[in-house]
């Protein structure tokens, strides 16, 4: 009976993983800081696949929202203070808003602009 357990594990986590989300980052990966109030990452990027690793480094929530060229997309879950969150994107050259979505933390300073070139040369 152990036995059975002890070979059913890697196939849970493996489900707990495909269940939750818990992909390698692909593509460019870009570090996002967050604080009050206040976005810190590149300003440019290249077209492509693109993970956002945002870090809560403020004492309040904050989250993540990209618009721009076929993309609205946000985080899923707010970041606490000191906590992580990723987003997986495909960048298309062009010009992106990205913000705080969170109560009026955009209009106190947390969105900048990125502008996304031709795609890298590999």
């Amino acid at each position: 009976m152990k036995r059975e357990l002890l070979l059913l594990i890697p196939l849970l986590l493996l489900s707990l993983t495909v269940v939750f989300g818990a992909e390698e980052p692909r593509g460019e990966k870009v570090e996002v800081r967050l604080s009050e109030y206040a976005v810190e990452m590149p300003q440019t990027l290249p077209a492509g696949p693109a993970t956002f690793l945002v870090r809560n480094e403020g004492r309040k929530n904050h989250s993540f929202k990209i618009e721009g060229p076929g993309i609205d997309q946000m985080l899923e879950a707010v970041v606490r203070p000191h906590e992580t969150g990723s987003l997986q994107v495909t960048l298309q050259p062009g010009e992106y808003k990205v913000y705080c979505p969170i109560g009026s933390h955009a209009a106190k300073g947390m969105t900048m602009k990125l502008v996304v070139g031709e795609k890298r040369e590999e």
